[in-house]
């Protein structure tokens, strides 16, 4: 009662004392759970697609419109990963929750909740034994001040129940930020030798769920998990908090 009451007031005091503006539709967000978007772009469908409803590839995780006979897409079949989730597509709420993540180290309760259920809707295929964010460059992370990565990681911990190895991944370049219109092959190349084991006591013999804020094409993911598997990873997962699913050409 106490707490439901505390949250009323805080609600309260959100939207009437330091009232914010839905990066969505510019509406007033009236609850400080729902982050940078307000209630009504979270529920909206057009606006704000969530994948756990989603018919899914069975490895990459991306929105299958039209049944297959193979277990798998054609955009994945090459990724060296065993499976790949995420709570919803690149877009409405979900999208300005990650760009807001990139300035801010904070998870909102409601999408620590969309978290939750991703995970526990495909617990069985990302079955890891620990988690490992995908590390920035020195340069960057000087730059930014926080690994939004370690935030996902530090989140997804919490609803999976599995321990965060922070430090155990490293990576070795500074890689060019990955543009719109940068094809699958362009976007691999960029990432190839860019990431280093740095214990690899932590990972041989161990099933890898790694995270990050967004998966695209799935090369940085799918170079890490190169990294993983020469250091004796015996299966790499991923979940991301976003998907920004690429077409494939032709």
């Amino acid at each position: 009662m106490f707490k439901a009451a505390a949250r009323l007031l805080r609600d309260g005091a959100v939207s009437l004392g330091y009232p914010d503006d839905c990066r969505i539709c510019g509406n007033s967000i009236q609850s400080w759970s729902d982050g940078v978007a307000c209630a009504r772009c979270w529920e909206d469908p057009e606006l704000t697609d969530l994948l756990i409803s989603h018919r899914l590839c069975l490895k990459c995780g991306a929105p299958v419109v039209v049944p297959r006979i193979a277990a798998v897409c054609p955009l994945c079949e090459d990724l060296p990963i065993e499976s790949a989730r995420s709570c919803g597509a690149y877009k409405g709420a979900i999208e300005a929750s990650v760009l807001f993540l990139k300035s801010y180290p904070y998870i909102h309760s409601r999408l620590c909740d969309l978290m939750r259920a991703a995970f526990l809707s495909s617990e069985a295929a990302l079955a890891s034994d620990l988690i490992v964010p995908v590390p920035l460059h020195r340069s960057r992370l000087k730059e930014r001040g926080f690994n939004q990565a370690d935030v996902v990681a530090r989140a997804l911990g919490r609803v999976s129940g599995l321990g965060v190895e922070y430090h155990c991944l490293e990576r070795t370049r500074q890689t060019r930020r990955h543009r719109t219109g940068l094809d699958a092959k362009e976007r691999a190349k960029s990432v190839r030798g860019a990431f280093g084991v740095l214990r690899p006591d932590m990972v041989a013999g161990r099933s890898v769920l790694i995270c990050d804020d967004v998966m695209t094409s799935g090369s940085t993911a799918g170079e890490v998990a190169r990294c993983l598997a020469r250091s004796g990873a015996t299966r790499v997962n991923v979940f991301t908090i976003a998907r920004a699913v690429m077409r494939a050409a032709g």
